[in-house]
């Protein structure tokens, strides 16, 4: 009997976990190191129907002292609309490239979900972008 409970909830655990959708990446953590003296352009915003995703993409650039060494990332948040009210979720593309002050670089960023059918919202916003070290 215990055997038969044991197999039962291993079995129930396991579909639990595979139901979960781990394909979502994590932003806003507290954990990563957020990068100070970076200002964010968005210079384009696109819905990209034959991959499902959303796309932003634009320039970083370093005002600070110092520099950033590289790999850093750039992490933004999309949303449904200007209004930002209604949060779809968030992602990060990792950047190669140091930048000393005065110093810009390129960054895109795509966004798709397994929850939420993205397609709806050509008119996306994106917004909460900061660079970060993981």
């Amino acid at each position: 009997m215990k055997t038969i409970f044991s197999i039962i909830s291993f079995s129930l655990v396991v579909i639990l976990l595979a139901s979960c959708d781990a394909t979502e990446p994590i932003v806003g953590s507290n954990q990563d190191t957020i990068i100070p003296n970076l200002s964010f352009i968005v210079d384009t915003t696109y819905l990209d129907n034959s991959a499902s995703q959303l796309v932003a993409k634009g320039t970083v650039k370093y005002n600070g002292n110092s520099s950033v060494t590289s790999p850093w990332y750039v992490e933004a948040q999309f949303y449904t609309d200007a209004s930002l009210s209604t949060k779809l979720g968030g992602n990060y593309t990792q950047i190669g490239v140091p930048l000393s002050k005065g110093q810009s670089t390129f960054w895109t960023i795509n966004y798709s979900s397994s929850n939420v059918d993205v397609r709806n919202y050509p008119s996306f916003s994106v917004s909460n972008l900061r660079g970060i070290y993981k």
